[in-house]
């Protein structure tokens, strides 16, 4: 928990210093430095993959590219995977309610029975 801490700087009123892969970075947010460095882990988490993948494809570390720019595809990279995740959900929302609907239109309004609710009873 330390090294997160060490990770997330105040420099003043909703500004933080964040290191990403040991680049600073200046970042305006609320949110507190917890779970800012979480999301620096992930960011993290997320050049190492792309990373991996360079890798695999081309044989040898994207040392070739420029930092700034390999930053700004693992942001996008990593936004990528949110809207996806959104719409996943949102998609599993969806079908959650229209099986529901279906599950309330097949259920009679009138539900009074006269008689005894199991057979057998008297």
């Amino acid at each position: 928990m330390t090294q997160l801490l060490n990770e997330v700087t105040p420099m003043g009123p909703g500004e933080l210093r964040v290191e990403v892969l040991g680049h600073p970075l200046r970042v305006h947010s609320q949110e507190g430095a917890e779970s800012l460095g979480r999301a620096v882990e992930v960011l993290e988490q997320t050049f190492r993959d792309m990373d991996q993948a360079y890798r695999l494809r081309w044989g040898n570390p994207p040392s070739a590219l420029d930092t700034s720019t390999w930053m700004l595809m693992g942001a996008l990279n990593l936004a990528h995977r949110l809207v996806v995740m959104e719409q996943e959900a949102s998609q599993h929302t969806q079908d959650l309610e229209q099986k529901l609907t279906k599950l309330l239109d097949d259920v009679p309004d009138d539900t009074h029975a006269t008689g005894p609710l199991f057979e057998g009873e008297e």
